[in-house]
């Protein structure tokens, strides 16, 4: 099922009581403001290893007034440190390639224009404190990485309720990177089933949103409304954006814009 993932993710936070959030890959913590307003009684921790991004967030007032806690490490499959990989990118800029650095080194034209190393951890080590009864979620940007930062979850995946993940079907990123099946394959040996993705998953590139399948049935009831929800959206926008460019066609993009909220 194809729907806007991410305001789906963002719709579950509060529905499935989450009582933290990690943003890994956060970048300029956009989003984790966002996840934040959502679900203002949760607890937000932003992971991000770059370090030009990372001085970037610290200096954002909106980051520090919401109580989101940098974290300034990539959270991978193991603790320790690591290469990470930064791709040159305009920093004064809502400039793109400000997401694209990695703990991978690309061989296309985004071959890093300079190495640094970084501190990375294991998310079941990093949250090794008891979570008491509220749930996790977990939004994974981790270039090319998602496969080892669930790897890194796995301690904790009886408490992860929602998981939204941006997953590659063919090492666009680097030569030997985990690909879309095997992070599905690792979801559903965890205990997940995927909902809904934003592109057909043939796509390069696309976010994909997994649940338990475990969930009491509260939680469940929840789910299956905010995804049937999200698809009338997806659905009603998109015949929108398809009638004449001219009133029809700007209802759409309003329409469109509504449903990213």
């Amino acid at each position: 099922m194809i729907v806007n993932t991410h305001r789906l993710f963002t719709r579950l936070l509060a529905k499935l009581r989450i009582g933290l959030v990690c943003d890994v890959g956060s970048m300029d913590g956009a989003d984790a403001l966002r996840f934040s307003k959502a679900a203002p009684h949760a607890r937000v921790l932003a992971f991000e290893a770059n370090p030009e991004n990372l001085r970037l967030m610290q200096a954002n007032p909106a980051l520090s007034q919401r109580n989101i806690q940098l974290v300034p490490m990539a959270a991978t499959d193991s603790d320790g440190e690591a290469e990470f990989f930064l791709v040159a990118a305009d920093y004064a800029r809502d400039d793109p390639r400000r997401g694209m650095s990695s703990l991978l080194r690309r061989a296309d034209e985004w071959s890093p224009a300079a190495t640094v190393r970084v501190r990375t951890t294991r998310l079941d080590r990093f949250l090794a404190e008891p979570l008491g009864g509220s749930g996790i979620a977990l939004w994974i940007d981790a270039e090319g990485k998602a496969y080892e930062t669930i790897e890194g979850a796995t301690g904790i995946a009886h408490h992860v309720r929602v998981v939204h993940v941006e997953v590659e079907t063919v090492p666009c990123i680097a030569t030997g990177q985990k690909l879309y099946p095997q992070v599905k394959a690792l979801l559903e040996r965890l205990g997940f089933r995927q909902l809904a993705t934003d592109m057909p998953p043939t796509h390069v590139q696309f976010n994909a949103v997994f649940t338990r399948i475990d969930l009491p049935a509260d939680l469940r009831f929840q789910v299956g409304l905010q995804l049937m929800q999200a698809r009338l959206r997806y659905v009603v926008g998109s015949l929108l954006a398809r009638l004449s460019p001219t009133g029809a066609g700007r209802l759409g993009a309003v329409w469109r814009r509504l449903s990213r909220d």
